[in-house]
């Protein structure tokens, strides 16, 4: 295949994919020319967050982390997650001075299924009401668990992110983020049950798609006739 229709094809399926994640919270396009400003809608889901418009959730593995804005956060295995599964980290004890970790609910706690009202706080906390029986009295109570803050981070405004998929990017090694948690004083606080659509406005990304797919086209239209002048000069000579 000729070079430049390889590239105008990978151009057309790129551009498809971008349109796919038209309503994909936090989603990272592939291209930057169809963007609009968020928009956030309410939801009753407590795990639903919405960032502050300069903030990443610290996700993945603490030793080489990846950053999102997906906020349809839930809970798997215990752990706290992104829509993929993949790990949101932060900080336990409230220790925002180590290395962000991953958040995860009490063990006997998640087996036992005593973990009701998991819910994200403004602030970042990620906690639980867990009930306790007392030995003694026989009475049952309501305790709340926090098991950590979610971390959040901030990148200079020039970074060029690496993509690594719908939701995930890596930044370059010489680029060290701020990182803190929400409502910190460097940070605002995050939106609590709260949704953020996709950023990419429909129509400029339907637009865009069908200008690769024509441009395509084109290339297509003048590599045939290419092959068709070699071909009759081909005749010509024989």
């Amino acid at each position: 295949m000729n070079l430049g229709i390889a590239d105008a094809l990978q151009n057309v399926e790129r551009r498809a994919e971008d349109l796919r994640m038209v309503f994909t919270g936090g989603a990272q396009p592939n291209f930057q020319d169809a963007l609009r400003p968020e928009r956030v809608e309410l939801t009753n889901d407590p795990l639903s967050v919405a960032l502050p418009a300069d903030a990443y959730f610290v996700s993945g593995d603490a030793a080489r982390p990846s950053y999102t804005r997906d906020g349809a956060l839930a809970v798997r295995d215990g752990v706290l997650v992104s829509s993929d599964g993949t790990p949101v980290l932060g900080f336990v004890n409230g220790d925002s001075s180590g290395v962000p970790r991953s958040l995860q609910i009490e063990k006997n706690d998640a087996l036992l299924g005593r973990a009701q009202d998991i819910r994200v706080e403004s602030d970042g906390v990620f906690g639980y009401a867990r009930s306790v029986l007392d030995p003694k009295t026989g009475e049952s109570s309501v305790e709340r668990v926090v098991v950590g803050r979610v971390a959040l981070a901030r990148f200079p405004a020039a970074t060029h992110f690496e993509r690594i998929d719908a939701t995930h990017m890596t930044a370059p090694a010489h680029v060290v983020p701020f990182v803190g948690t929400p409502n910190d004083g460097s940070f605002l606080a995050i939106e609590t049950q709260r949704r953020a659509l996709g950023r990419l406005d429909s129509d400029a990304a339907v637009a865009r798609l069908q200008d690769a797919y024509l441009a395509m086209r084109a290339l297509g239209a003048v590599q045939r006739s290419q092959i068709a002048f070699a071909r009759g000069a081909f005749d010509l000579v024989k």
